[in-house]
């Protein structure tokens, strides 16, 4: 009796919190753009966004699709240009981090992205390397991306 009191217990410590733990996934830049059109509108005419279209013969590439895409390889990520094309080429959350929590609750300082407080330098580099990018100079290409976001939230 006594053990499976302690297994009760134990289930419950373990259980309840992995099942309270919010789900974060990735909604796409469309969603984005309903509240940052600026943004947004920026990101359309940067390389960024046509990324996946550079990738041709190679769209069925997992090595091709972690750079290309957005959440590749995580869950609720880009899984392949049928099932989630909205996904497709280097959207917000790619730099920014799934953005499902802030868009449900977009007044809550504790709903921002994920890689809103990230080293963005760190982003980069994951996918602008010495072997794909050798001459990527980080304070140059910031420049090229960089957004002023201007809050509309205090925090």
């Amino acid at each position: 009796m006594r053990t499976l009191i302690i297994l009760s217990i134990l289930i419950l410590i373990i259980v309840i919190p992995a099942e309270s733990k919010e789900k974060l996934y990735y909604i796409g830049s469309r969603k984005c753009r309903l509240c940052h059109l600026e943004y947004f509108q920026g990101w359309e005419k940067d390389l960024h966004a046509t990324a996946f279209e550079t990738l041709k013969r190679m769209k069925d590439n997992p090595y091709c699709l972690k750079c290309h895409t957005t959440g590749y390889g995580e869950p609720g990520g880009f899984i392949s240009e049928k099932i989630t094309p909205q996904l497709r080429g280097v959207q917000c959350e790619a730099c920014h981090g799934p953005g499902s929590k802030h868009k449900e609750n977009p007044t809550d300082p504790t709903s921002l992205p994920v890689g809103t407080h990230v080293d963005y330098r760190t982003v980069c580099i994951r996918c602008h390397d010495q072997n794909w990018t050798p001459q990527f100079d980080y304070q140059k290409y910031k420049k090229r991306i960089e957004h002023k976001v201007k809050r509309k939230i205090k925090q």
